[in-house]
């Protein structure tokens, strides 16, 4: 999951048959006037107030703060059990390599759909995930001859979910494609166009994987997702933290509990550390809400570093929070030695930080590619095929070694475009 929140107003705009690549958007002012870096782009504090509104509609529930005396702890690697840590460090060596492309699904010929129309509709146009997606798409209908149109909204979010897909529907197309748009919440518009024979593709939305599986949230109404469906980035860092120690790490984990994959990643990091590094602790965790972020999240971070000064890493769960996270490493005096590890692994602002040794590293997958995975779900829809079951967009851990002489804004130098070359050939295009 990426981040998304609204702007004021509720309005919509439609765009058809825009070309693009899958770059970034630097968008947003905060409310004071002061432009923000954000994950290469900005964001209003109201905008992230909204944000807010829209991850407490997905269903979280919201934890209060605690913290515990941390103690210090031995420096260095994690020496104990050394065949397991051997294992281990093998396999965070290959999650760091450049992602490759592996075919979601059996090949088809995409030349029969040409001519054929989609709707791309983008819950949250202001924020730079959402937009990075929206071109993967734009650029992956382009190469197939597939039309796309573009509906942009804004405001209330289910006020404009619904006009969105209303204004979708009403088009007939081939399929729909969503971009941060809540399924839960539209479930009315979902059964409208399952009913109008159009398929529907979910992007930008994550769940806890269950027997049930993503669709527990909206039943059976959509086609497919465009998206990883199981949130493997706080096993991820777990490992990381077992691998580079020491065997009883103190740790400082910051949440944001009203986005669902918060306790989600929060709770595969903790199983990790039980399973990886049975010696290792989370000595204090506390949740600042996204519409708190502005305000409150480099003082919380603060507080967490006096608090706890030996300290051995800081889990901000999301790398959105990075620019908070940084002012106060900044402004904490230097006398910690705290690593920060975060996920989602968004160009920009936290790639920054990784590349300048500020984060250790930042693991999660490319919002570009997301968008070639929808559209490649919705020619499978178009051709009458089933959808694909694992969209296989690959995680990456990135860290400095990664990012030496390598542009940490651009998505393509960060994840390659494997996936552009190996959608074309599995569409009979290449």
């Amino acid at each position: 999951m990426k981040f998304w929140y609204r702007k004021e107003g509720d309005s919509t705009l439609a765009r058809s048959s825009v070309e693009g690549d899958a770059g970034t958007l630097n968008l947003g002012i905060s409310g004071a006037g002061q432009k923000i870096r954000w994950k290469p782009r900005s964001v209003g504090m109201a905008a992230m107030a909204s944000m807010a509104l829209v991850a407490a509609a997905c269903g979280s529930s919201n934890s209060s703060a605690s913290s515990t005396n941390s103690t210090s702890s031995p420096s260095g690697p994690n020496t104990s059990g050394s065949s397991s840590a051997a294992s281990l460090a093998s396999t965070l060596k290959a999650l760091e390599a450049m992602p490759t492309f592996k075919a979601p699904g059996p090949a088809i010929d995409a030349s029969k759909l040409a001519g054929k129309s989609i709707v791309i509709v983008n819950g949250d146009p202001a924020a730079a995930p959402p937009s990075q997606t929206v071109k993967g798409v734009e650029a992956a209908a382009q190469v197939a001859g597939i039309k796309t149109t573009l509906l942009n909204g804004t405001g209330s979010q289910v006020a404009v979910y619904t006009q969105l897909l209303d204004q979708a529907i009403s088009r007939k197309p081939m399929a729909i494609v969503t971009v941060a748009v809540v399924p839960s919440l539209v479930k009315t518009q979902l059964q409208a166009a399952k009913d109008a024979g159009i398929p529907v593709i979910i992007g930008l939305q994550r769940y806890h994987s269950s027997p049930t599986g993503p669709n527990q949230l909206a039943g059976s109404l959509y086609y497919g997702l465009a998206t990883q469906p199981a949130p493997i980035e706080g096993t991820i860092l777990a490992e990381q933290v077992a691998v580079d120690g020491p065997p009883d790490a103190t740790i400082g984990f910051i949440s944001s509990n009203v986005i669902p994959l918060s306790p989600q990643i929060f709770d595969a990091f903790k199983a990790g550390l039980t399973k990886y590094c049975p010696g290792c602790k989370i000595i204090t965790t506390q949740n600042v809400d996204p519409s708190n972020w502005v305000a409150s999240l480099s003082s919380t971070v603060s507080s967490m570093l006096s608090a706890h000064p030996n300290m051995n890493y800081l889990v901000p769960v999301f790398d959105g929070m990075a620019p908070f996270v940084i002012s106060a490493l900044g402004t904490s005096g230097g006398g910690h030695n705290v690593k920060v590890i975060t996920t989602q692994g968004s160009v920009g602002a936290a790639m920054s930080a990784v590349q300048k040794g500020t984060f250790l590293s930042d693991v999660g997958t490319s919002s570009a590619w997301d968008g070639w995975v929808a559209l490649d779900q919705a020619l499978r829809a178009g051709l009458g095929l089933p959808p694909e079951t694992d969209p296989n967009i690959p995680v990456r851990l990135v860290t400095a070694a990664q990012l030496k002489g390598v542009d940490p804004n651009s998505d393509a130098a960060v994840y390659g475009t494997s996936f552009q070359d190996g959608f074309k050939k599995l569409w009979g295009l290449s």
